[in-house]
């Protein structure tokens, strides 16, 4: 008796599973067609699908991007022109109960991009995205893989360390993205200029709104970056660089933005000057912003060609609800030497009209800054030698301890520096 109950169960759940996964297998090709239409919709970019293998758990094909002149054209006005870019994938598709696991291998041997990486050598070269995606849930976890690879001309080389990018959420763009990339290098053979990027990691919070993408919260990091160019005798080296950004809603209708960005080091030198920036830090948050004006701008710089009515528009929006800037720190020291500066900044209602207006544009502006610099960066840094005596004989600049200060105010259209008007 017990076995026949439990083989009865056992039967039952394996319909079950089975009635899952057809019932899988069938969402899965009707949001692929979804999908095919609104990518086309949406982005001009045509989705072209060659069903392969298709069984209870199997759905495998070929898939081919096709980027045509109206999609290139949103990146680039002069790519208007351009041949049609066709990128073509082999897709091996898993169906579990309520889940499709997916792995999208770039075809090297087919679309606009084999006959380059035949020629470099690059057949064996691996682009991989894989996905586990819940169909009724619309959640999902990919992964994107991108190889080493390098490319040489007579102009020069190219060598891109391998890249991983990994995001968590939802089909519509609501989630968390990380990328972690090596870096590239880049060699100019007639300048003899050379780029190194080294260790990029990021991470953002993606929000969907309103048909725009926000991100409340969102980090970077960048190890090293170096610049050489001999025939300039330029030499740019940087070390170190670290931002955080934080938005968030104040009320319905403003946002507040934070940015944080420090910086170790950063050498910048030429035939006959260098300077040096190190331990620089910047602390500024926006607060009042516009929601509906912040939108439109963001939605603007996402295309191609900027309509400048649209863009004045959105300005007028934003510039209609007034702003607050509140710089808690800009600091370095050059050449050793400490400088920094600090305030508020208050932008009232106002128009682009009326800020066009001199007189009338700076009444609507008004604020407290302190500027601070040691009494040794003039010698620190001789290039800014003349201009600090300068100021310091007009009086913009008090020494002050083993400092030079200065106050700037701004008040109701008038600036002054120090209580003198500039």
């Amino acid at each position: 008796m017990k076995k026949w109950v439990w083989g009865v169960a056992g039967a039952a759940l394996a319909g079950v599973g089975l009635g899952a996964c057809w019932m899988t297998g069938q969402a899965f090709d009707r949001q692929l067609a979804e999908q095919i239409v609104t990518l086309r919709e949406q982005s001009g970019i045509a989705l072209q699908w060659q069903p392969g293998r298709s069984t209870l758990w199997r759905r495998d094909g070929e898939m081919q991007l096709v980027i045509g002149p109206a999609a290139l054209a949103r990146l680039d006005e002069e790519l208007s022109q351009a041949e049609p870019i066709v990128l073509a994938f082999k897709v091996k598709g898993l169906i579990l109960p309520l889940y499709v696991r997916n792995e999208i291998l770039l075809d090297t041997e087919q679309g606009s991009l084999a006959p380059l990486l035949a020629a470099q050598g690059l057949k064996e070269w691996r682009l991989t995205l894989t996905s586990l995606t819940n169909l009724w849930t619309r959640d999902n976890q990919s992964k994107l893989d991108i190889g080493a690879f390098s490319l040489k001309h007579e102009q020069g080389q190219m060598t891109f360390q391998p890249l991983q990018a990994d995001y968590s959420g939802d089909l519509a763009g609501n989630g968390y993205m990380a990328l972690d990339w090596a870096g590239m290098t880049l060699h100019e053979t007639q300048s003899q200029a050379d780029m190194v990027l080294s260790q990029l990691r990021g991470s953002a919070e993606l929000r969907e709104v309103n048909g725009n993408w926000l991100s409340p919260q969102s980090e970077m990091a960048l190890e090293t970056f170096s610049l050489t160019q001999p025939q300039e005798g330029v030499n740019v080296s940087l070390q170190r660089l670290t931002s955080q950004s934080q938005l968030e809603g104040e009320a319905a209708e403003t946002l507040s933005n934070h940015y944080q960005i420090q910086l170790a080091a950063m050498d910048m030198a030429n035939d006959s000057d260098r300077l040096a920036l190190t331990d620089a830090r910047l602390d500024l948050e926006v607060r009042g912003l516009d929601l509906a004006g912040y939108q439109a701008l963001q939605e603007l710089s996402a295309q191609s060609s900027l309509d400048q009515q649209a863009l004045m528009e959105a300005l007028d929006r934003v510039l209609g609800r007034g702003l607050t800037l509140t710089l808690t720190e800009l600091s370095s020291r050059l050449n050793g030497e400490p400088a920094s500066l600090s305030g508020e900044l208050t932008l009232a209602p106002t128009s682009l009209a009326t800020l066009a207006e001199e007189q009338e544009g700076m009444k609507a502006l008004s604020g407290l800054l302190q500027l601070s610099l040691s009494e040794g960066m003039g010698e620190a840094v001789p290039q800014l030698a003349p201009m600090l005596q300068q100021l310091q004989q007009l009086g913009y600049l008090k020494p002050q301890q083993s400092d030079l200060k200065a106050e700037l105010k701004l008040q109701q259209g008038r600036l002054t520096v120090n209580e003198l008007p500039l």
